[in-house]
């Protein structure tokens, strides 16, 4: 399968954020234009206006001959960019164009009185029309839409050219910015860069990161703290693994000599006797290694569902039960439902298993085994005790390690009590060793017990 293409976080952020930018300018400048365009034509409706009426104020107080020679005057040093003229209407009720503005042919066509836009010589003109109170004298004022939208334009690209010139400067200043906001980004691919395989360190948390990329660190700690743990166990099992079958391996190779070299029945048929519990203790401890490569591991992310572990002692006591009366042991239950806890039924079997098989294996010949469950405060207890030799005080402590055994002689390997513990630590349960069942001479024998919280 073909990686996927990489592309730059940076290069992205910096093409959103000036397009972004350069978007809402534009449609900002739209809209700052178009309301430019709109209060142009209404100032200059307002100069037609008031350009109109003035002129209509100077005719009608007969001072037209002075008003044309100083517009003449005026019209040389300052082009007015307004069209107009000035009609007068005799006593006959001819109308005579009386004043026409510099470099203007004449309006030719009839314009009612007001605001108006018409087509003039093939272009569009915003017109004003007015006339005195006698209607003697009638002013046209008109002006070119193309001056306005001259007009208009000027307005536009004095918005427009400041932010193209200021565009680049935009983008590397967001280019900057960017850049220095994912530094941490950088500095936390660096360390994981530099992480050795062969011992994994979680990264250094001194270092304060904003709170979008701290959680990343957080979860990167999490996954290596988890994956150093995995190797330790790997680690720790292939070690435990070569320490304790390396001693049996040894003894069954001596015992098998030991057959081969024998000359009578009895001491070949003793030989071969251990070679075969040999095996049978060998079986034992890879199963309980395996048991526990298993176990170690084992993550509990989602809570299991409530349980009434009853039946599951019941049935688990039962495939023991064969076992207990092979070496003459009373194994005896008292599980009655109604205890409901929180625990994967495969963990609390391995544990029980391992706890009744340790009895089993420490208590003795003829040793009586009890097995209860019953509820203790607001949670539930299931405890396994014998009457056999027991274990001092100050040994109980470390008998959940590895490879620990009491001081009775026994077939096991010192690893179920340590299984237990383990399933215990999953199931946020508690493993407690104490004192078991009284015995005839005054003593007590051992007891195990997983107290376990009520499931909610």
């Amino acid at each position: 399968m073909n990686p996927a293409a990489s592309y730059s976080l940076r290069r992205r952020l910096v093409w959103l954020l000036t397009s972004a930018v350069a978007a809402i300018w534009l449609l900002s400048a739209l809209v700052v234009y178009q309301r430019a365009h709109h209060e142009a034509d209404e100032l200059l409706d307002s100069q037609l206006t008031q350009v109109g009426d003035t002129l209509l104020a100077i005719v009608a107080g007969g001072e037209v001959e002075h008003f044309v020679k100083e517009l003449h005057e005026h019209a040389r040093r300052y082009p007015v960019p307004l069209a107009f003229e000035i009609w007068h209407t005799e006593d006959g009720g001819v109308a005579r164009r009386l004043v026409t503005s510099p470099g203007h042919a004449g309006f030719d066509m009839p314009l009612t009185t007001g605001l108006s836009q018409r087509q003039h010589q093939g272009a569009s003109w915003r017109f004003y029309a007015v006339q005195d109170k006698d209607a003697e004298y009638h002013v046209v004022v008109g002006q070119a839409h193309a001056a306005r939208e001259r007009l208009a334009r000027e307005i536009g690209l004095s918005l427009l050219l400041p932010a193209m010139l200021a565009l680049p400067l935009m983008a590397l200043a967001v280019w900057w910015g960017v850049g220095r906001t994912l530094r941490p980004v950088d500095a936390v691919a660096r360390q994981v860069g530099a992480l050795d395989a062969q011992a994994l360190a979680p990264l250094d948390e001194s270092t304060p990161l904003p709170d979008e990329i701290a959680p990343l660190r957080t979860a990167l700690n999490a996954l290596i703290r988890r994956v150093t743990e995995a190797f330790d166990n790997e680690r720790r099992f292939t070690a435990d693994a070569a320490h304790e079958l390396r001693t049996p391996l040894a003894a069954l190779k001596v015992q098998a000599q030991v057959a081969l070299r024998a000359q009578a029945d009895d001491s070949r048929q003793h030989a071969l006797g251990q070679v075969i519990a040999g095996v049978d203790r060998m079986t034992h401890l890879v199963e309980q290694l395996l048991t526990l490569a298993r176990v170690d591991p084992a993550r509990q992310d989602i809570a299991p569902r409530p349980l009434d572990p009853a039946t599951l002692v019941a049935e688990v006591c039962a495939e023991l039960l064969p076992q207990a009366r092979l070496h003459g042991q009373d194994l005896r239950v008292d599980a009655a439902p109604g205890c409901t806890i929180a625990v994967a039924p495969a963990w609390l079997q391995i544990a029980l298993r391992n706890l009744v098989d340790n009895a089993l294996r420490y208590a003795g010949e003829g040793a009586r085994i009890e097995v209860r469950l019953a509820p203790a405060g607001s949670g539930c207890v299931l405890g396994v005790a014998d009457d056999g030799p027991g274990v001092a005080p100050d040994l109980r402590t470390r008998l959940t390690a590895r490879f620990v055994r009491g001081e009775t002689e026994g077939e096991g390997c010192g690893l179920g009590l340590s299984i237990a513990a383990r399933v215990a630590a999953l199931s946020h349960a508690r493993l407690e060793l104490g004192d078991g069942l009284p015995r005839a001479d005054g003593g007590y024998g051992f007891a195990a017990s997983l107290h376990f919280n009520a499931a909610a």
